[in-house]
């Protein structure tokens, strides 16, 4: 299986008096040993200031950096990759953002930076981030498409 570094996307965060920050990522499904037209997988996210464990330091903003593969046969066109950060019990997204695209060829990695609109507020709480490639016409492997990550906001 390809092995990526984990690079961008950029959450500004005001957590004044925070004590940590755990960040633990969600299971990935396998890839798939099937050749097929169209298939995008995120492949890595990262963070930056980069994770000291499974833990954030305190900072005043924080870039998670979404590396993006095209494990297809096609050129894939017109890519839109969502981030939200949502608190958990929460009835909305706290903050999120997009980025597109134009194309990625067929083994082509590319990392995008997504800049969300909106800060989280500086309280302790429990908080969801997903990474999505939205699925692509006649994508049918769609598992690989999302990463997600459990973020708490500690004392």
């Amino acid at each position: 299986m390809r092995q990526i570094r984990m690079l961008s996307f950029l959450v500004v965060v005001a957590l004044a008096g925070c004590g940590q920050i755990a960040v633990d990522p969600k299971p990935v499904a396998p890839a798939p040993s099937v050749t097929v037209d169209y298939d995008l997988a995120i492949v890595s996210v990262d963070f930056d200031p980069a994770l000291q464990g499974n833990r954030l330091p305190i900072s005043t903003a924080y870039a998670v950096l979404v590396a993006i593969e095209n494990r297809g046969v096609l050129t894939a066109r017109n890519i839109k990759i969502n981030a939200s950060l949502d608190r958990v019990g929460g009835e909305r997204a706290v903050l999120q953002g997009s980025q597109s695209l134009s194309e990625l060829a067929p083994g082509g990695i590319k990392v995008v930076r997504i800049q969300p609109a909106g800060t989280l507020p500086a309280e302790y709480a429990t908080y969801e981030l997903t990474v999505q490639a939205q699925p692509l016409p006649h994508e049918t492997i769609l598992s690989n498409n999302v990463r997600g990550f459990t973020i708490r906001v500690a004392p």
